[in-house]
C-alpha cells in the first residue's frame, strides 16, 4: 500500500530547502506526495519552477501571495488584523493565535477544508501552516507532525506573534505524532516551553553527499596554493542586505583586502550594494542559484562565513543554519559568530572552523591568523571534506525515515 504525506508550508521550496529535503526522500522512499505551498514572485519563482520539472510524481498545489482573487486574500487580511488586534484577550484561542501568525494560515486552513486530500500523515513546515495541519489530522483523521526549523518564540517578531507561536506550539507539539527540530538547542527549549509529552527528534540542517564535490579539485583547478594567493571566503543567504551581519564585518576586512576574496551569493537589495559593497573591490555578489548548483560552487572557496546576531534574536543564538551545514559538507573552514549553537556545533566537530564576536579587534585577530595560514587551511581541506561524510542527509535523514516507517506501521 502505498503511503501519502502532505506537506503544508507558507512559503515554497526554492525558499524552504528543509521541507525539500523531506520531500525528495519521500517521493525517494515510493511515497505519494502533496505540497500545498505560495507562489511568492520574487527571486524564487524560476527556481520554483525548476523544482517542480524534477521532482516528477510529485503533487504540487499553489496558493498565490497576490490579490488577484481578491476576496480570499482580504478576508484572509481581515482576519489576521482582528487577531493581532485582539490578541491578549484571545491569547487562550489557537484560532485566533493562528489567524494573528499570518494571513497564509487562513488560506492554508481554507484549502484543506476544501481539498480533503486524507494522507497518512501531514507534516506542517512554518507556524502559519500548523492550525491548518492540525486541523486536517483532527478531522480526516491522520497523523501530524510539525517541524520547528526555528525558536519562534525567540524571534524578534511582534509580541502577537511571539505569544501567538509559543500558544501554538505548547498546544500542537503534544498532539503530534512528532515533532523534528532543526538543532539541539531548538529542541531544548521546546521542550521547556511545551514541557513533558512531545515526541520529538533532532533533524540537522544537513544535505546530501553527492551534492557538494572535493575540495581537492576545485584547488587543483585555480591553482591557488601558496600563502600568497588570496584567501577565498564566502557567504550566502537568500537576501544580501543589512541586519545579517556582513555590515559589521566589512571594516574589518576592509584590512585585508590584498589578501582575501570575498563573494557574497543572494539577492542583492541595491541599497546595501550601493553603500557597502560597490567602492569596495575584494567583493563580488552573485545572484541566488539552485541548491545543488550552490553546494557545487561552494567547493572552490576556502572559508565559509556563518554570521548569526545571538543578542538581537534569541532564535539566532538557538539555530544552525543551512549555511553552516553547507560550510561543513563541502570541507570548508568555517567562521562563525559566537552563538551558543555554533559554539556547539565546532566544539563537536572540532578542526573545521573557528567562533568569534564580530566586534573588531577579536575578528581581527582571526583574519590575522587565517591569512598567515592560508597554505594549512587549503592543505587540510580534503580531511575536513572527509571528516563531514557522517553528518550527511543519507544518515541524517534515517532518524525522519525511522518515524515514517513507524507511524506507518501502526493499525
Amino acid at each position: 500500500m502505498q503511503r501519502h504525506i502532505l506537506f503544508l508550508t507558507s512559503t515554497n521550496l526554492a525558499c524552504n530547502p528543509r521541507c525539500l529535503k523531506e520531500v525528495r526522500l519521500a517521493r525517494d522512499r515510493g511515497m505519494k506526495v502533496t505540497v500545498v505551498a505560495f507562489q511568492l514572485h520574487n527571486w524564487t519563482t524560476s527556481l520554483e519552477a525548476r523544482l517542480n520539472a524534477e521532482l516528477t510524481g510529485v503533487s504540487f498545489h499553489y496558493l498565490d501571495t497576490a490579490r488577484r482573487r481578491l476576496l480570499p486574500w482580504l478576508f484572509g487580511t481581515v482576519l489576521e488584523r482582528i487577531g493581532r488586534l485582539a490578541g491578549p484577550r484571545l491569547q487562550t484561542s489557537t484560532f485566533w493565535s493562528a489567524m494573528a501568525m499570518d494571513k497564509r494560515s487562513w488560506r492554508l486552513l481554507r484549502w484543506v477544508r476544501a481539498n480533503r486530500v486524507r494522507p497518512d500523515l501531514v507534516v506542517a513546515h512554518n507556524p502559519p501552516a500548523f492550525y491548518a495541519a492540525a486541523w486536517l489530522a483532527k478531522q480526516d483523521p491522520c497523523a501530524l507532525a510539525i517541524d520547528i526549523e526555528d525558536y519562534h518564540p525567540g524571534e524578534n517578531n511582534p509580541p502577537a506573534k511571539q505569544q501567538g507561536s509559543a500558544l501554538l506550539m505548547r498546544s500542537f507539539l503534544p498532539k503530534a505524532a512528532y515533532a523534528s527540530f532543526a538543532s539541539p538547542l531548538i529542541k531544548e527549549y521546546s521542550d521547556r516551553l511545551t514541557g513533558p509529552g512531545v515526541n520529538g527528534i533532532v533533524v540537522n540542517n544537513s544535505f546530501p553527499r553527492g551534492d557538494f564535490q572535493r575540495p581537492a579539485a576545485a584547488v587543483a583547478a585555480s591553482a591557488v596554493d601558496d600563502n600568497e594567493a588570496p584567501l577565498r571566503i564566502v557567504w550566502f543567504s537568500q537576501f544580501i542586505d543589512y541586519g545579517r551581519g556582513l555590515e559589521k564585518i566589512l571594516p574589518v576586512l576592509d584590512e585585508y583586502r590584498d589578501r582575501i576574496r570575498l563573494t557574497l551569493i543572494g539577492s542583492a537589495r541595491t541599497a546595501f550594494v550601493q553603500q557597502e559593497i560597490a567602492a569596495r573591490e575584494y567583493i563580488r555578489c552573485i545572484d541566488a542559484m539552485p541548491e545543488k548548483e550552490l553546494h557545487r560552487a561552494l567547493g572552490g572557496y576556502d572559508i565559509g562565513l556563518a554570521l548569526e546576531d545571538g543578542k538581537a534574536d534569541q532564535n539566532r543564538d538557538l539555530c544552525l543554519t543551512n549555511k553552516i551545514w553547507s560550510y561543513l559538507l563541502a570541507g570548508l573552514y568555517i567562521v562563525a559568530s559566537d552563538t551558543a549553537a555554533q559554539r556547539r556545533f565546532l566544539q563537536e566537530h572540532p578542526g573545521h572552523g573557528v567562533c568569534t564576536s564580530l566586534s573588531a579587534d577579536p575578528l581581527r585577530t582571526v583574519m590575522t591568523a587565517l591569512v598567515t595560514d592560508a597554505r594549512m587551511i587549503r592543505a587540510a581541506a580534503c580531511a575536513r571534506f572527509d571528516g563531514a561524510a557522517a553528518a550527511a542527509w543519507e544518515n541524517e535523514s534515517a532518524v525522519l525515515t525511522g518515524e515514517w516507517e513507524r507511524i506507518f506501521s501502526q493499525p
